[in-house]
């Protein structure tokens, strides 16, 4: 008989270990979840299915980044869009 906890891990979502992040589209923060990354590109996760554009800007830990959206595909979990991530702007420093 199996073990009443690990039954329930079977039935039970958990929570995303990756790390989180904004999209700002104007005055608008979408938040999305980054499923990688490194210095000049992003792969994010997004849960809204519209209005984002091919130019964004791209916000992770205070770190504020000019972005264009290089592919997007649509998924049973969300909008995953690839940035190309443009230099970098410290918004701590502003």
């Amino acid at each position: 008989m199996e073990d009443i906890r690990s039954m329930a891990n079977k039935h039970f979502v958990h929570a995303s270990t990756h790390p989180t992040a904004t999209i700002r589209l104007g005055s608008f923060d979408v938040p999305c979840t980054v499923l990688s990354s490194t210095e000049a590109t992003a792969h994010v996760r997004v849960l809204t299915t519209g209005g984002i554009s091919e130019h964004i800007t791209f916000v992770r830990d205070g770190e504020v980044r000019r972005a264009r959206v290089a592919l997007r595909k649509q998924g049973p979990l969300g909008l995953d869009l690839w940035l190309d991530l443009q230099a970098s702007q410290d918004a701590r420093a502003a």
